[in-house]
């Protein structure tokens, strides 16, 4: 698919994620948390719950269920689904990240990653490269990178460059 179209398709099915996980349909950005970690899940809920975005926490030890307004827990996510969100938070333990990059789904993972190589971290002054990194997978560090996401996220230019650089990898 080609940029506009997979922007065209987030944008339509948007609301139909929201709807589906019960997610506030104020919050624009949905994120996808895949951390293996269950202390670092546990601490990051805590604090995901003050952002202006949806969050689905795909973890294999929870039925789906909502923790929080804006924060729902699942143990599968369908591959059919994956379209609809805007960004994957991940830890070094995620197989086959090409599939979300296809999508047009940023990577918020460890600069540590074995894509190293082709992910860095994205400069909105200069529109290139194709992810928000963190530097220690720690609450603080990923946190972090959420955030800025978020805010590059506020600004639809920075935000189709970013999604441009990420299909294109």
């Amino acid at each position: 698919m080609d940029l506009n179209t997979i922007l065209k398709e987030k944008k339509e099915k948007n609301i139909l994620l929201k709807k589906k996980f019960w997610l506030p349909v104020k919050d624009k950005a949905i994120g996808l948390i895949k951390i293996s970690n269950k202390a670092l899940i546990k601490d990051l809920r805590d604090w995901l719950i003050s952002l202006p975005s949806g969050f689905i926490l795909e973890v294999d030890w929870a039925a789906t269920e909502k923790i929080w307004e804006n924060i729902i827990a699942t143990s599968k996510i369908d591959e059919n689904d994956l379209i609809w969100f805007d960004f994957i938070v991940c830890d070094n333990t995620i197989e086959n990240l090409n599939k979300y990059f296809e999508l047009g789904i940023t990577p918020l993972i460890s600069s540590k990653n074995h894509l190293n190589s082709i992910l860095k971290e994205f400069n909105p002054v200069k529109n290139e490269w194709n992810s928000y990194l963190f530097e220690t997978l720690d609450k603080w560090s990923v946190f972090y990178s959420i955030v800025r996401y978020l805010e590059n996220f506020k600004f639809p230019f920075d935000n189709k460059n970013l999604v441009k650089n990420v299909i294109n990898l």
